[in-house]
């Protein structure tokens, strides 16, 4: 079983990567709709668009992509555990974490395109979506030649106010290795808040790592939003 998580990229090594969404433990939802419900049952994909950047439906046409991505070094020292091993490992990957994830009501994954251009360059959205609490863990994944230039923050904040305003979220969660303070400080400027750290809570190569978790509720992101 492969496990996401949310990151940025580090400095040297460890690119955005986020994959906790495939753990996540299946929950009864309730019967209060959210905003999205009657979309999400006629698979209607939300393509969203900011300033700089498409954020575009990933489809199952893109597992070349997938497996060349996520075989990225920076993205496997990130995430903590190796890529798909072959084409067919990453279409079941790709089919069953991402695809897959829409489809089953569980959440989006948008692929974030520059504006015009036709390659993703990184991915971002939500996982364990509880409809009954109104909350979802977010994850995210930018290429190294793109760091550093404001379109992870950019993309996140166009995704946060989906969350808020479409989905009809009170919580979003991320949790962040701590190896990855590059994140951490992203996270931050999309406003975000540090709730704790779980020591040893993970594992790659030998070496336990403690994740950090990071999260935002709606009354935080509309005062930031009118400047309160």
């Amino acid at each position: 079983m492969r496990c996401f998580r949310a990151m940025n990229g580090l400095k040297s090594v460890t690119i955005a990567v986020s994959r906790d969404y495939v753990c996540a433990k299946p929950r009864r939802l309730s019967t209060k709709t959210s905003l999205w419900d009657n979309s999400m049952n006629d698979k209607r994909f939300p393509e969203l668009s900011t300033e700089r950047l498409e954020l575009c439906e990933i489809t199952s046409s893109h597992v070349d992509w997938y497996f060349e991505h996520f075989n990225t070094p920076e993205i496997i020292a990130g995430q903590g555990f190796p890529g798909p091993s072959n084409l067919e490992a990453a279409k079941e990957e790709l089919d069953r974490y991402i695809v897959g994830l829409f489809k089953e009501g569980g959440g989006f994954r948008w692929g974030i395109r520059l504006m015009g251009e036709s390659e993703i360059i990184g991915s971002a959205g939500f996982y364990s979506w509880d409809k009954e609490n109104a909350k979802a863990d977010m994850g995210y994944e930018l290429r190294p030649p793109y760091w550093g230039k404001g379109i992870m923050k950019e993309a996140l904040e166009r995704i946060v106010t989906f969350g808020f305003e479409e989905m009809g979220l009170n919580r979003i969660k991320v949790t962040i290795m701590s190896n990855n303070p590059r994140s951490m400080g992203l996270i931050e400027k999309v406003g975000f808040r540090r709730e704790g750290i779980m020591k040893d809570y993970s594992k790659f190569e030998g070496e336990y790592t403690d994740e950090h978790f990071f999260a935002m509720l709606k009354r935080d992101w509309l005062a930031k939003r009118e400047g309160i």
